[in-house]
């Protein structure tokens, strides 16, 4: 999971996509059979040693936060139950289950602009050198084929009994929609309908509450500020 993890990262830190680029034209010169498989396996190490062999010349283009990704994540990784992100509070599936409130309803787009649903399942904040962190949500993504989504006149329903994309689990914290899912009796108990969620504005957090709060500072590409919501949860 965690190899899963720190490539996802890699792979989605527009700093380093000349370097993404270079490893796949390098296994493309190499005749990989698999190169896409190739690439998610050995570009931690590729990037590891190509970064560090050009710090050792004094390179301009090696910033902290490039040394910093190379290096790879500290051993350990911080685990929550919520936060809140661009004011916008998010609970794991697992304590959202023992709440009235619902907050682990997930979606993200894909590239083609189509969208894929889930459950918030871990919170997981990667520490790094030089006071970089990374917050990743690793979720329980449905199956949204046509047999198990249906759209129409605009309301979405999905079927929540089968679980995809088991080995891509992993977005940015700051790539997640907020979903509601509500039951639809007139498709059976295992069928929601997807509520998306219009967050008009960013809440404020006024000190005292500052006070119950775990603040964490991604320094990452995406540059946004996750406050860990741990003292006002049950």
């Amino acid at each position: 999971m965690r190899d899963r993890a720190e490539f996802y990262i890699l792979n989605n830190s527009p700093e380093i996509e000349t370097y993404l680029n270079q490893h796949k034209q390098e296994l493309q010169l190499r005749g990989c059979l698999n190169p896409d498989k190739a690439h998610r396996n050995e570009f931690a190490d590729w990037f590891f040693e190509k970064i560090y062999a050009m710090n050792r010349v004094h390179a301009p283009e090696v910033t902290h936060e490039l040394l910093s990704l190379a290096s790879k994540s500290n051993i350990f990784v911080s685990s929550y139950p919520a936060c809140i992100m661009n004011g916008v509070r998010f609970v794991t599936h697992a304590r959202d289950v023992r709440l009235k409130t619902q907050n682990s309803g997930v979606s993200v787009p894909g590239t083609e602009n189509e969208m894929f649903y889930g459950q918030l399942q871990e919170i997981l904040e990667f520490s790094y050198l030089n006071d970089f962190s990374v917050v990743l949500f690793k979720c329980k993504w449905f199956r949204c084929d046509s047999r198990r989504m249906v759209t129409e006149n605009n309301i979405t329903n999905i079927n929540i009994t089968s679980e995809s994309y088991k080995d891509d689990q992993f977005i940015l914290a700051s790539q997640a929609q907020q979903v509601f899912y509500i039951e639809d009796p007139s498709r059976g108990p295992n069928w929601r309908v997807v509520q998306h969620v219009n967050h008009r504005s960013i809440w404020d957090i006024t000190e005292d509450v500052m006070s119950d709060i775990d603040l964490l500072q991604d320094n990452s590409s995406s540059n946004f500020t996750l406050f860990v919501d741990l003292g006002n949860l049950p």
